[in-house]
């Protein structure tokens, strides 16, 4: 029976990370309490014809071990990339038949600001507008090059921010935020994030270096210097007398 519905609904005291391993996403990646609402009405038999709005703030909210901003921090040396400690995290969405329209998504830190507006189509399609956005205490701190990619922001005062887009699916999400920031002067940028994260080959040879300044993390100071390995040991020379024939 195809009958029309109208629900209102307001929640708060969500567990945000329970929530994400019942809708089979990576656990320990976001941790929180959701709140907010939705109001939606449409059709029982067709979901594609639901329309409404609704709300979503994530209080005490952190985000960690998400791969690319992880790769990005250890890239640009900032570890409050790695791991956001949110003062404000919200989405404002309305629905209208097929598609939900981000109004505004906004996750905040200390230093860092994430915004995005676009649309999430039904079959799981993105299409968001997306910024990266530090404060002049963060950016300072950043390779000159890449330094030059974040634009000063009228609004808020005091950061600059570099756009970029996200494509593909909610289960395998496309961005170019790694370029945008990066540049296209970033040599052989593959193998930077797979030595970060140990899934580099050792080469037999080691290459030499490519001239001007490396954009690869210096070791610290602090760091043990691992010796290598010793030469293994080849085989004595046997020193009885051959067999006489």
């Amino acid at each position: 029976v195809d009958s029309p519905f109208h629900a209102s609904v307001k929640f708060r005291d969500l567990q945000a990370e329970k929530l994400m391993a019942n809708a089979g996403g990576p656990p320990g990646m976001i941790e929180g309490r959701l709140e907010g609402f939705l109001d939606a009405a449409g059709k029982t038999a067709d979901s594609n014809a639901i329309s409404g709005r609704g709300e979503i703030f994530l209080r005490d909210g952190k985000l960690e071990q998400y791969s690319l901003l992880v790769a990005l921090g250890q890239i640009l040396q900032i570890d409050e990339l790695m791991q956001l400690h949110l003062e404000q995290a919200e989405v404002h969405f309305h629905i209208s038949p097929g598609i939900v329209t981000i109004d505004q998504l906004l996750l905040r830190s200390p230093n860092i600001r994430l915004s995005a507006t676009g649309t999430i189509d039904f079959n799981g399609k993105l299409h968001l507008d997306s910024q990266l956005a530090l404060n002049d205490k963060i950016r300072r701190q950043l390779f000159a090059p890449i330094r030059e990619n974040f634009q000063p922001l009228n609004q808020p005062p005091g950061y600059a921010a570099v756009a970029f887009h996200v494509s593909g699916t909610i289960e395998r999400p496309k961005t170019d935020l790694m370029e945008r920031v990066v540049g296209h002067d970033l040599r052989d940028l593959g193998g930077v994030i797979s030595s970060l994260f140990g899934h580099g080959k050792k080469k037999k040879a080691q290459a030499e270096p490519s001239p001007g300044a490396s954009l690869a993390p210096s070791p610290s100071p602090n760091d043990a210097t691992a010796s290598p390995p010793p030469n293994e040991a080849r085989p004595a020379a046997s020193l009885a007398p051959a067999p006489t024939p």
